[in-house]
């Protein structure tokens, strides 16, 4: 089946908290840049999964900007919680320059899965013990829903008859407000 309604409204929902988290924030360029990556895939998501006809035609972009969401949304708000704390820039450069090896490997056409759980795995620890030494809760609450939604709801962990996908998108949602608010 190339098409599925449930998942393109997901990819609407999630657009929609893209959408709203650009507007309201006004800062430095990293998290744009985030928000517009999730936003990006999430229209491209829209057509792909609600045009029963051509849909299908854009499965290789939107495969490729699912992947650069996996790989840059997290690490360029980690990124920028760090500059917001007054870390030197060099380390909180660190979290972006993780995401350069497992694409890099894609570019090669090699495997990458672990490293890029490796990579995730680090920055939401990195995210999540940061925010609760300086008592940003909403920095804990974007760590904890990026792990529980790339470790558990992408790699399909649960047995429910709602599509993965649309899981991943709605958690994913929660975590670009809560990132937002951390901000």
């Amino acid at each position: 089946m190339s098409y599925r309604y449930s998942t393109a409204l997901s990819h609407i929902v999630l657009a929609g908290t893209g959408i709203y988290c650009l507007n309201r924030y006004h800062g430095a360029n990293l998290p744009v840049c985030a928000y517009s990556i999730i936003v990006t895939n999430s229209l491209l998501g829209v057509w792909r999964w609600g045009n029963p006809h051509y849909g299908h035609k854009i499965d290789r972009l939107y495969n490729f900007t699912s992947l650069l969401q996996i790989l840059t949304s997290l690490p360029l708000v980690v990124t920028q919680v760090w500059l917001n704390l007054g870390y030197k820039e060099e380390l909180a450069v660190l979290h972006c320059g993780a995401s350069i090896l497992p694409f890099c490997l894609y570019l090669a056409g090699r495997s990458k899965e672990d490293i890029i759980d490796a990579s995730i795995a680090l920055n939401v620890i990195s995210l999540g013990v940061i925010s609760l030494l300086h008592e940003n809760y909403y920095g804990v609450a974007a760590s904890i829903s990026y792990f529980f939604n790339h470790f558990f709801l992408r790699e399909g962990q649960f047995d429910v008859d709602i599509p993965i996908t649309d899981l991943y998108n709605y958690g994913l949602s929660f975590f670009c407000y809560f990132s937002y608010r951390s901000l």
